[in-house]
C-alpha cells in the first residue's frame, strides 16, 4: 500500500535501516542491517532484527529466541545464512518508510517464515524496545515523519 510516494510496511516487509539502538552511536545505528516487520497497527511497526549466522552463534546462545533461515529467494530475500532474534522487538511510531528501503531480491519473507518468528516470539515473549523517532529519522533518510 502507498500513501503519499512513502509504502506504508506490511507484516513480513524485509527493510534495510539503521536503529539507534541502545542509542545513536550504537553498532545498529552506524550500519545498516535488515529488519522484519513483524506486526503493524496504524502507524506503530514492529520489527525483528536479522544478521548474518557467524560460526561463534552455532556454539554459543547468547539469543534465546530465534529462527536461523538459509539464503532460498522463494523463502526470504537474505543472501547468506541468517539468524532473526526473536528475543527482542523494535518499535518504531508515526513514520513512513520509502519503498527504496524495503529489499530487492525479495521485498518479504514466507509465510512459514512468518509463522516460525511468530512461535519463537510467542514462547516466552521478548523485550520490546521503542525507537526515538528523532533519532531513528537523522540516521536514515528515507524514512518520514508523519
Amino acid at each position: 500500500m502507498k500513501m503519499g510516494g512513502c509504502a506504508l510496511i506490511n507484516r513480513s516487509d524485509v527493510v534495510r535501516i539503521k536503529m539507534p539502538f541502545p542509542n545513536i552511536r550504537s553498532e545498529l545505528a552506524v550500519n545498516s542491517h535488515m529488519y522484519i516487520c513483524h506486526q503493524v497497527n496504524g502507524v506503530i511497526t514492529h520489527f525483528v532484527k536479522c544478521q548474518t549466522l557467524k560460526p561463534y552463534m552455532l556454539f554459543s546462545a547468547p539469543m534465546k529466541h530465534y529462527w536461523d533461515e538459509q539464503p532460498d529467494i522463494t523463502r526470504n530475500p537474505f543472501r547468506s545464512a541468517t539468524r532473526i532474534d526473536c528475543d527482542k522487538e523494535f518499535i518504531t511510531a508515526n513514520v513512513q518508510y520509502d519503498e527504496r528501503l524495503k529489499t530487492t531480491a525479495r521485498p518479504n519473507v514466507c509465510d512459514e517464515v512468518m509463522t516460525h518468528i511468530d512461535e519463537e516470539l510467542l514462547c516466552d515473549g521478548y523485550i520490546s524496545n521503542e525507537i526515538v523517532e528523532d533519532e531513528l529519522l537523522s540516521l536514515n533518510k528515507l524514512i518520514y515523519r508523519i
